[in-house]
């Protein structure tokens, strides 16, 4: 099977999207107030703020398994480190809410968490079929 040629934007620009993917998660469940009622439903057996967990820590998941592309580390091993870390800062934001008034620690809302993180676990089984390749490498392939 040939490699698939993706992108590698500079380091800095891959750590920048880690920090404000963990900068929104961060606002959003520590700083800003919680919404009384969601606005939708997407299903009736999961309520809205679980998916909105469950879809933020797939992004941060999956912004920190970008940001260590280039790491040498052995597929495993960066798959449960970045695991281990997104699920991590999803426990330590649960925990912190504990602390606040108008919030508290939810299990519910830290297993969204984890099943989130673990969205990005799919970039682990591809990564050694990727090829990485510079931006302006990766746009001329594409215009020829």
């Amino acid at each position: 099977m040939n490699d698939l040629r993706v992108p590698l934007l500079p380091s800095r620009l891959r750590w920048l999207a880690v920090a404000v993917v963990g900068g929104v998660i961060f606002t959003l469940s520590v700083v800003v107030a919680p919404p009384v009622e969601p606005v939708v439903r997407p299903f009736d057996f999961l309520p809205l703020d679980k998916w909105r967990h469950f879809l933020a820590y797939a992004a941060f998941g999956g912004t920190l398994a970008y940001a260590t592309s280039t790491w040498r580390w052995s597929t495993g091993r960066l798959a449960v480190f970045v695991l281990g870390i997104t699920v991590a800062y999803g426990v330590g934001i649960e925990i912190w809410q504990s602390f606040l008034p108008n919030r508290y620690f939810g299990l519910g809302d830290a297993y969204a968490n984890a099943l989130g993180a673990v969205l990005a676990s799919p970039w682990f089984l591809l990564r050694d079929r990727l090829s990485f390749v510079s931006l302006s490498e990766w746009a001329s392939a594409i215009v020829d």
